[in-house]
């Protein structure tokens, strides 16, 4: 099911990246870096959707996005320094405030994953508890939160390789999104079934593809101009509206209880210390 949903979701990516590289005049060129590096991190988003889908079904979306945000925002902005020099030039002071900042993140992330519910998962979804009765996490819990991790390092560095091209947004987001669908094809078509779903479901998956696809090319023009770790950023603004669904939409933690509010502060805090890692590029 997971397959068949990010397939329908890459399908309406390509159409919309198609329809902009059209739009926007541009050109394929065929090189390793212009074309099949974008493509490879094409693959890596794919894999980090997957890793997003099995997190939020084993822990809830408000705790998943809360986890794998703030990782976004570490990763994306190591990726940063390392590959665009964005701690060039960096005193001492500044890393110090750095160090800090990383540490509130981490104390974010920690808070949402001691947030304790007596369900798991979305609505409907038959797993056991994800934190046991002793406060820790149960080995759902544990791996759920091992899921959203994963989707952490994997989304911050699947738009890496198509900044790294230098080539204009909408001619890197192309083989982008091929790489996608050829991740989500290998994901779909794992024993040779059809790639199917209902009309309504088909018809919601492209409409979120289209919707993904707006974003991602957002994102990409974001980067070019203010840096990966301040785009990252910004992008993750994304983390409210995510926590704001999973609370008060699939009542994973259920609103108004304890472990909402501590999910909420858990998320505010790591926000608080991904924002200040941004704004020292």
């Amino acid at each position: 099911m997971f397959g068949q949903a990010i397939f329908y979701v890459a399908l309406g990516n390509v159409v919309l990246a198609g329809t902009a590289l059209l739009a926007g005049g541009g050109g394929l060129a065929f090189g390793w870096r212009s074309f099949w590096l974008p493509l490879a991190g094409g693959v890596v988003w794919t894999a980090g959707n997957y890793c997003v889908f099995r997190a939020s079904e084993t822990i809830g979306l408000a705790r998943a996005a809360g986890t794998w945000t703030p990782l976004n925002i570490v990763v994306a902005f190591a990726w940063g320094a390392v590959l665009f020099g964005e701690l060039d030039g960096f005193s001492g002071a500044r890393f110090a405030v750095l160090g800090i900042a990383f540490l509130v993140v981490v104390v974010g992330v920690l808070l949402i994953a001691a947030s304790r519910d007596g369900a798991s998962g979305l609505p409907g979804s038959p797993g056991p508890a994800a934190v046991a009765e002793s406060g820790r996490p149960s080995a759902p819990g544990r791996a759920g939160f091992l899921w959203a991790g994963a989707a952490g390092i994997l989304w911050g560095s699947y738009f890496v390789p198509a900044q790294w091209a230098a080539v204009p947004p909408q001619v890197g987001n192309f083989p982008l999104a091929l790489g996608i669908l050829g991740g989500a094809l290998v994901l779909a078509l794992p024993a040779g079934e059809p790639v199917r779903l209902g009309l309504r479901a088909t018809g919601t998956q492209l409409g979120a593809g289209v919707l993904f696809g707006i974003g991602n090319l957002a994102l990409l023009a974001l980067v070019a101009r203010v840096g990966t770790g301040t785009g990252i950023t910004v992008a993750q603004l994304s983390l409210v509206v995510n926590a704001g669904i999973g609370i008060w939409v699939f009542g994973v933690p259920q609103p108004g209880t304890r472990q909402a509010r501590k999910v909420l502060a858990g998320i505010l805090i790591a926000g608080i210390g991904g924002c200040v890692i941004a704004a020292m590029r």
